[in-house]
């Protein structure tokens, strides 16, 4: 039957500091529980585990409490097997890996650490299960490290967020696992050995961006894959390896799951390019080509912009599912820009943590860069004539577009966007821009709401959508900025979307929103 249960002594008094439980399980022998633990200010995780013995029956009566408590052996513990701290923020994943124990004062996994060295790579470490001290006794349960070895290294990424996992072939004592190693615009599937690290062997091919699983045996694996001029398909391949040498296996195709149905007759795929950043790192975009370019003409332009972290708009990925809207306003004419700047992820710590504590200050900045780099490489972009659009975070990045460079963005069309920071999610406002009372200026200076009075005093430069029942941006958002816009007498113009959350899903509101967007262009730029 089944039990309630609490821990034996209080969380808070296990764990002081613990904000967030980011992550839960149980290993494979079911012998413990596990957790990542994280602190308020997402700068310290802990993972721990905790045995079944550490919990007791939830009672009223406080007899069989006592008798529970009684009955928890002397020698319980929760044990932290690994601590990892940074001075930017903590990424969550979603990659653990415990081996079964072979012996019990010893506990050995696969874990993904960034904070070590800026970028996402695998260790396998070793804890020590030594009792640090006892349950009812106040003390620390973090355990000594006997070994940690780094799987992979270098500067670039294995991918660990969204879902993204590994798999471990402890016969071959191999790992597979996806990452950013050939270029940070393309995903891969890797194998590397993790009893005798060295070789990195990639196993998809180059020139495509690959989602891929791996099956039960490692004798298949399966790849969605594109590029920006081929739509997915997905097929499936046979790993081989000879017996001497594992490692080094040759995929071989076996069998197709989908084939790619080819691009529509009016696509025409974005041309991808990079630039030198003055903040002294690669940046890269991408551009949507107006389809009827002609020599000398000049197209007005759409800056379509996301920019915050954890997403990455720019990669050799087939753009024409989620984003066929940019190609549609390339076909009418319009030339089409999006810029992956600082803050966007599978660049490592130091180039996402750009925005620590100041959000909407740094990446206006990397926008107008790409776009006038852009204007010089290609010749069709009429500077005079620029909109910047874009949709939650990007929404926020619209308004800060019209309000830091209102020289250089003629329109700004702001989806659901974020307008002031003490207002939107804590767990995430706080990974990023600390608590308000130890970066007020970093809240005052990256809120739109409180710089409207920045905005042009021209009609017709600003449109807002939000949806009414957005469950992420709430739509308080949007109605505090407009009543401050009406305060400082501004002028703008206001969609609201009744029925819809934070990402529209009704087909009616997305033709309508499609058709409001186009209008807005049509007319005013």
């Amino acid at each position: 039957m089944d039990v309630n249960k609490e821990l034996a002594i209080p969380f808070t008094s296990l764990f002081p500091g613990t904000e967030y439980i980011a992550r839960v399980g149980w290993t494979s022998d079911g012998k413990y529980g596990w957790a990542v633990l994280l602190d308020r200010s997402q700068r310290k995780l802990q993972l721990v585990l905790l045995p079944p013995a550490l919990f007791i029956p939830v009672t009223d009566d406080p007899a069989q409490r006592q008798e529970s408590l009684e009955a928890v052996p002397s020698n319980t513990q929760p044990y932290i097997i690994y601590e990892e701290t940074t001075d930017v923020w903590i990424n969550v994943h979603d990659i653990f890996y415990p081996f079964i124990q072979t012996t019990e004062d010893e506990f050995t996994f696969i874990w993904i650490n960034e904070s070590k060295t800026g970028f996402s790579h695998l260790y396998k470490i070793t804890s020590l299960l030594q009792p640090v001290c006892y349950l009812f006794s106040e003390g620390d349960f973090k355990c000594a490290i006997k070994e940690e070895v780094a799987l992979t290294s270098g500067e670039w990424e294995v991918l660990a967020r969204h879902g993204s996992k590994i798999w471990v072939n402890e016969s071959s004592k191999l790992v597979y696992f996806q990452g950013t190693r050939d270029t940070p615009l393309e995903h891969h599937l890797y194998v590397v050995s993790y009893d005798s690290p060295g070789d990195v062997v990639r196993l998809t091919k180059p020139s495509f961006s690959h989602s891929c699983s791996v099956s039960q045996n490692f004798d298949f694996f399966v790849s969605h894959y594109s590029n920006v001029s081929t739509p997915p398909c997905v097929h499936v391949y046979k790993l081989t390896s000879s017996e001497g040498d594992p490692l080094h296996m040759v995929p071989e195709f076996w069998a197709s799951m989908m084939e790619s149905p080819g691009c529509p007759g009016d696509y025409n795929p974005p041309e991808i390019f990079d630039f030198p950043g003055k903040s002294g790192f690669q940046l890269y975009g991408m551009v949507y080509k107006p389809h009827n370019l002609l020599p000398g003409r000049k197209h007005p332009t759409v800056l379509f912009v996301y920019g915050g972290p954890q997403v990455q708009l720019v990669n050799n990925s087939f753009k024409g599912m989620k984003y066929l809207r940019l190609n549609t306003l390339a076909s009418l004419g319009y030339a089409v820009v999006v810029i992956d700047g600082r803050g966007s992820c599978q660049r490592g710590l130091e180039f996402e943590g750009a925005l620590k504590n100041k959000m909407g200050q740094v990446e206006i900045e990397d926008q107008v860069e790409g776009l006038q780099y852009v204007a010089e490489k290609f010749n069709f972009v009429d500077l005079s004539r620029v909109a910047i659009h874009g949709w939650s975070y990007g929404g926020f990045l619209s308004l800060m577009g019209l309000i830091q460079r209102p020289n250089v963005f003629k329109l700004a069309i702001a989806g659901a966007p974020v307008t002031v920071w003490m207002a939107y999610d804590t767990g995430y406002t706080e990974r990023y821009m600390d608590v308000p009372e130890n970066n007020q200026q970093g809240y005052e200076e990256g809120s739109v709401a409180l710089h409207v009075d920045k905005l042009p005093s021209e009609p017709n430069r600003l449109l807002i959508l939000h949806g009414f029942l957005d469950e992420n941006v709430h739509f308080f958002h949007t109605n505090f900025l407009v009543s401050q816009i009406i305060r400082a007498g501004k002028p703008y113009q206001l969609q609201v979307y009744p029925n819809e959350r934070h990402s529209i899903r009704c087909p009616e509101s997305g033709e309508h929103y499609e058709i409001m967007l186009l209008h807005f262009l049509q007319q005013y730029l």
